[in-house]
């Protein structure tokens, strides 16, 4: 039974190969065989006359193939990026990942069983606040611009509210995440999210351990607060430092991980600035991206 399971695999495989390879080798069998012919005594042999109906037949055959190669490689070309415009979604059972270009300050549409994520970093005295090119800043300076002074002594309450203590040099772990009062509910609930670390004579800086640790505390800290939705930049990019393609993919992973441990959150939009737009498209990761 061994030559018929042989048989099987060569006719699946000849069935899975690409339609161009198939149509290009029976085009060139047929133009060999316009002008070959076997004969018992001699074996192959060239035709003495060509036989114009089959190699013309050929011919039409491996032009065929090529053009199928050529616009099935522009079409795998162009469904090698992703539509940030249009949005991309990916779906596990009930969660629903939506990845869209857009800027975090000018959400709409919001409901009091959503929240908007802002990363901090781990000393939680952020001057981001203040820079209008971050998450941080963007959704502060356009909707609480009167509270940005404040937002220190603000998340150092809060943190203090929630038992949550910083080490012997002022700074708090990594991941760290807590909701802001009900008064900065507008109508979406504010977390905050400790998604870079604040080392001296380093900088500021992230790696993919504190993304996976920001997205299991944002999902723990919103279990018992009704949230369904969440509304979240790339974590860890930009001052943290990490490319924003490495950045994504981790996200991703981390919040189809923990999402399994957490099944409040219904709906996840990670917004992607515009400006990030074209080098997500570049990036090395966008293969494993699309292939989520």
């Amino acid at each position: 039974m061994n030559w018929l399971k042989e048989i099987l695999t060569d006719a699946k495989a000849v069935l899975l190969a690409p339609i161009s390879s198939i149509l290009c080798v029976a085009g060139v069998l047929l133009l060999l065989g316009s002008i070959i012919e076997y004969d018992k005594t001699q074996g192959l042999s060239l035709h003495g006359k060509v036989n114009w109906i089959i190699s013309g037949l050929g011919f039409v055959l491996v032009i065929l193939a090529v053009v199928i190669f050529l616009l099935t490689q522009r079409q795998t070309k162009a469904h090698a990026e992703l539509d940030y415009k249009k949005g991309i979604e990916i779906k596990r059972g009930e969660l629903s990942i939506l990845i869209k270009a857009g800027e975090i300050q000018l959400l709409q549409n919001l409901t009091r069983n959503s929240a908007i994520v802002l990363p901090s970093n781990t000393t939680f005295v952020d001057d981001c606040a203040t820079d209008k090119r971050s998450s941080l800043g963007a959704f502060f300076t356009d909707h609480f611009p009167a509270e940005i002074a404040n937002l220190p002594a603000l998340f150092t309450q809060v943190l203090d509210s929630a038992g949550i203590k910083p080490t012997a040099n002022g700074q708090y772990a990594p991941g760290t995440t807590v909701i802001l009062p009900a008064e900065f509910e507008k109508p979406a609930k504010i977390v905050i999210t400790a998604s870079t670390s604040r080392i001296p004579g380093t900088g500021i800086t992230s790696d993919p351990y504190i993304i996976c640790r920001c997205v299991e505390e944002i999902l723990r800290v919103t279990a018992d607060h009704r949230v369904d939705a969440l509304h979240l930049p790339i974590l860890g990019s930009g001052h943290g430092g990490i490319d924003r393609g490495l950045a994504l993919l981790f996200l991703l992973l981390a919040l189809l991980h923990f999402s399994k441990s957490y099944h409040h959150i219904r709906k996840i939009n990670i917004i992607v600035h515009p400006k990030d737009v074209d080098g997500l498209n570049q990036s090395k990761e966008l293969r494993q991206i699309l292939a989520l």
